[in-house]
């Protein structure tokens, strides 16, 4: 029950604006069919060009790229015109029609480009009743034709809208992470951060092939990847300076203001963010150096934080060259306007490298895909004997329902009959008091508008308005009455419990067998990381933070699944080998900023993490054979070494040896934090992974 409460408490809450111009758009798409077959004295071939609007935009994707979207929706009215047909053809041979609907919602559950909607096709045909022919498909063809009219009708004016929006957010992001460098909430905001960046990347290589455009978003995304990183690595550096701690914050916080300015377009962004770093550097210039080693390792620290502010400030400068240059009257920046600008990187060439995030996978495992068939094939096959207009709610039930894990399953079927008794009764008591076609079509107009708009940001609201738009456009010719709505919701309940019920038996614990896969592929990428800041290649770097994101990702993904299926849990220790991991890619950040432009590190530097990369190398690989793992090393005598050097270091620099002493110094004080951290979570990385699968 508390599952339940909770489902329906999340699932009506509102967390974002919903797109309302975007719902009146599907609304006109959908009732304006309806309206027309009214009045030409053809309802019936109306409802069908308003069920072909109807599903083309239940597949559209709203915000993805204008080409993309338009290829998926070609492909989408295709698949529904064929799916129409196929069900009209096999009405009257019901046991191929459950095969085949079997066959089309698990290649929907498989593959996001076929998604649901020709399976919604299928069996609306089938349940027509009227000989097979071309003439329903076909309507389907043009009310789909005529959504995507109007859904691509803005496209030469506001192509890059979906592109800004994104950019907007990284953005707002890497700023808001800019400003909480001192808050407890800082885990929360890098992964906002984390998040949109992954965003605006993807994005950007959908844009990527269009032209100059989609290039210099790239430089642009790669902009805000850099501060993103120097500002992870700034926060490391800022905890080892206690008595500088508020003056990096009012910069940063500087900085993070400067960065928004400078993204609207505005030049004073990027100016002030030069001079504050600029001011902050004279007045670490202007500090006495002391000779004491806490002073000298003060400033040490103080120096690199310095270069990480330098490299920030000169990210807020790109960003608003390339936002400042094609600003419209309007005021309105943020890449209005993109080709011809300095440093756009030649056709063909990635400027940045491949981000630590990546887009989510274009469809769902075939564990779903497998369930997601049977079971639709099941509730087909228990509503041969319903033959009638009212059968295929159950069906539609289950489409909808049946997720790739039991939580989200419970959570799906919960929304979808509250939305169910809301909406039909709602749609109900709207035709009982003034029945009537054009009834209808306000009804459809407007539970279109509002469905669609709230479908964005709220399923609960979709399913109180999609439910009964779907009911009133397959059925237009049968009055939803109370009777109706009645019959309806009891078919809803039905298959809302098979959907439950496929999700507790089919396959329902196929998560925990990947999970010694996944924890050895996380140690592996990790140990390349380090590999490579070992080999001093940081070029590789952001691919190697990338891969190791990636196989962090994978794995949380399956724990979060394991959590949601019936009696599953997920092991504590891989929960936290998880928060071990980010620490571990944030030291390799921070160590990545301290080598960046230094003199080349000492042997010992390079041994320490040559030995951090071959346990993790090592447990990894006995993790994935399932032998005992390596007894566990400390690294201490090569980090004895490194302070060894460090001390020395100190003693020259304190004898006054020169510039080149103190920028050896620098590096070896914001090192040697840096690896004694990196070592520390490697190994306990390494530790909760053994832990795990000892046995």
């Amino acid at each position: 029950m508390r599952g339940a409460a909770r489902a329906l408490r999340d699932g009506f809450s509102l967390p974002a604006r919903p797109p309302w111009g975007y719902g009146l758009l599907c609304g006109l798409a959908v009732a304006g069919p309806l309206l027309a077959g009214v009045l030409a004295g053809r309802p019936q071939s109306g409802a069908f060009l308003a069920l072909g609007a109807y599903l083309t935009a239940f597949g559209d994707t709203y915000g993805q790229p204008y080409a993309a979207r338009a290829r998926s929706m070609a492909i989408k009215i295709v698949l529904i015109a064929g799916g129409c047909w196929l069900g009209l053809y096999l009405a009257d041979r019901p046991w191929w029609a459950v095969l085949a609907l079997g066959a089309v919602a698990a290649a929907g559950g498989r593959w996001r480009t076929v998604g649901t909607p020709p399976a919604f096709a299928l069996v609306t045909g089938f349940y027509l009743a009227v000989p097979a022919g071309f003439g329903p498909p076909e309507l389907m063809v043009f009310g789909g034709l005529l959504y995507a009219v109007l859904a691509l009708a803005l496209w030469p004016l506001r192509r890059f809208d979906p592109l800004a929006t994104a950019l907007g957010e990284a953005v707002r992001a890497v700023a808001g992470l800019l400003d909480g460098l001192a808050g407890d909430d800082w885990d929360d905001r890098r992964e906002r951060a984390s998040k949109a960046l992954e965003t605006a990347a993807t994005a950007s290589a959908a844009f990527e092939s269009m032209d100059a455009a989609g290039r210099s978003a790239d430089a642009y995304v790669e902009a805000l990847v850099r501060i993103f990183h120097e500002t992870v690595a700034l926060r490391a550096l800022r905890a080892a300076a206690p008595d500088e701690q508020d003056g990096i914050d009012d910069v940063a916080t500087t900085l993070a203001a400067d960065l928004r300015e400078a993204a609207d377009g505005r030049r004073a962004g990027v100016v002030k963010a030069l001079a504050v770093t600029a001011d902050y550097a004279e007045r670490l210039d202007a500090r006495e150096p002391g000779g004491d080693p806490a002073a000298l390792r003060s400033g040490a620290v103080l120096g690199q934080a310095r270069r990480c502010l330098d490299r920030i400030a000169v990210g807020v400068r790109t960003v608003g060259l390339l936002a400042a240059r094609h600003v419209p009257p309007a005021g309105r920046g943020l890449l209005p306007g993109l080709s011809g600008l300095p440093g756009t990187p030649p056709a063909g060439r990635r400027l940045f490298p491949r981000l630590p995030w990546k887009p989510p996978p274009g469809g769902s495992g075939p564990e779903h895909a497998g369930r997601l068939g049977l079971t639709a094939a099941v509730a087909m096959a228990l509503m041969l004997g319903v033959h009638e207009q009212y059968g295929k709610w159950f069906v539609f039930t289950v489409l909808l329902a049946v997720r790739p894990t039991y939580g989200d399953t419970v959570e799906r079927v919960v929304l979808r009959v509250a939305g169910t008794v809301a909406g039909a009764a709602g749609a109900a008591l709207i035709l009982a008091a003034v029945p009537g076609p054009y009834t209808i079509v306000g009804t459809v107009l407007v539970f279109g508008t509002l469905g669609f708009a709230l479908r964005e940001v709220s399923y609960g609201y979709w399913s109180v308005f999609a439910t009964p738009l779907a009911m009133m456009l397959t059925d237009f010719s049968t009055r939803l009455d109370w009777e109706a709505a009645g019959i309806r919701l009891a078919l809803t309940a039905g298959g809302g419990v098979l959907a439950l019920a496929a999700a507790r038996l089919l396959w329902p614990r196929g998560q925990a067998g990947r999970l010694r896969g996944l924890a050895a592929e996380l140690l592996r990428e990790h140990a390349h990381l380090v590999r490579a800041l070992a080999e001093g290649d940081l070029d590789r770097l952001p691919d190697r933070t990338e891969s190791a994101g990636t196989a962090a990702d994978r794995l949380r993904e399956s724990l979060d699944k394991l959590d949601k299926e019936p009696g599953g849990r997920a092991p504590a220790e891989l929960r936290a080998a998880l928060t071990l991991a980010r620490k571990l890619r944030d030291d390799a950040i921070l160590l990545g900023a301290v080598l960046r432009g230094a003199e080349p590190g000492s042997d010992a530097t390079a041994g320490v993490l040559d030995a951090v990369a071959d346990r993790l190398d090592a447990v990894g690989q006995a993790v994935r054979e399932r032998e005992p793992p390596p007894a566990a090393d400390a690294f201490e005598s090569q980090l004895d070494e490194v302070a060894r050097e460090v001390s020395s270091l100190m003693e020259e620099a304190a004898a006054g040896e020169g510039t080149a002493v103190r920028r050896r110094l620098r590096h070896a004080v914001t090192a040697h934090p840096a690896l004694r951290s990196l070592c520390k979570d490697a190994l306990d990385l390494a530790a909760e992974v053994t832990a795990r699968f000892r046995t």
